[in-house]
């Protein structure tokens, strides 16, 4: 099996959410959550599908992780993907990232009704109110991920974190290359989320090390991954 195959995913889930106590259970209701939002929005899936591959196909992407410290990149003309909390960093320093990868958590009510940026939400178990309350405050075209196919309109691009997820949604949509910035894979860069969700310090750590174990294995299919110059810690 390759990355590029749904049921390579389901096996790797699996051993995930085995080696941090999550249920499965938990992860598809939020899936089927997300896909009963989207099937009362077909245009929507399938206009933020084009653009999205319009924007990243054949361009060079930067994501944009969390690590605090780190100014939001302008690098030419590369398109900039930001991984949840990052993209309210980026707004206040008047960069407005072209994607945001988010599960919700990291953002606030306020910035996802700016409509300037295409959204890319993840549904899994421990964000079901989140999604009921704050999806409908998305203007324009988004895109639905999660960490099981629950149906054709929820995606599932690979990735586990926020920031491996933007990565692998970049190269299957077209990206030429990955550059990573604001990458911190070896400490907890803050305790609790923009929405106010307590961030537990051990467990964040170990979710880290599969998203870096998952980059790696991108890295290695031969999928061109790199950090901007200073913009990770713990990488390699």
């Amino acid at each position: 099996m390759s990355l590029e195959d749904p049921l390579y995913w389901e096996v790797l889930y699996d051993r995930i959410l085995t080696s941090l106590g999550l249920e499965r259970d938990r992860d598809y209701h939020s899936c089927r959550l997300l896909d009963l939002f989207l099937s009362t929005r077909i245009d929507v899936v399938f206009e933020a599908r084009r653009l999205l591959s319009d924007l990243i196909g054949g361009r060079r992407v930067v994501v944009i992780g969390d690590s605090p410290g780190l100014e939001c990149p302008r690098f030419g003309d590369a398109v900039l993907i930001a991984a949840d909390a990052s993209y309210e960093r980026c707004l206040e320093e008047g960069v407005v990232p072209d994607v945001v990868a988010t599960d919700l958590d990291g953002v606030s009510e306020g910035s996802l009704r700016t409509g300037n940026s295409l959204f890319v939400v993840h549904a899994h178990g421990d964000n079901v109110e989140l999604l009921v309350r704050l999806l409908p405050t998305i203007r324009g075209p988004f895109i639905g991920t999660a960490q099981y196919k629950c149906s054709s309109r929820v995606e599932l691009p690979g990735g586990f974190t926020d920031g491996d997820r933007a990565v692998f949604l970049a190269f299957r949509y077209g990206a030429e290359r990955v550059y990573l910035h604001g990458f911190d894979f070896s400490s907890v860069s803050r305790l609790v989320k923009p929405s106010g969700i307590r961030v537990n310090a051990s467990a964040k750590l170990a979710k880290l090390a599969w998203a870096r174990l998952l980059l790696l294995l991108l890295r290695d299919s031969g999928y061109r991954v790199e950090c901007l110059e200073g913009g990770c810690k713990g990488w390699i």
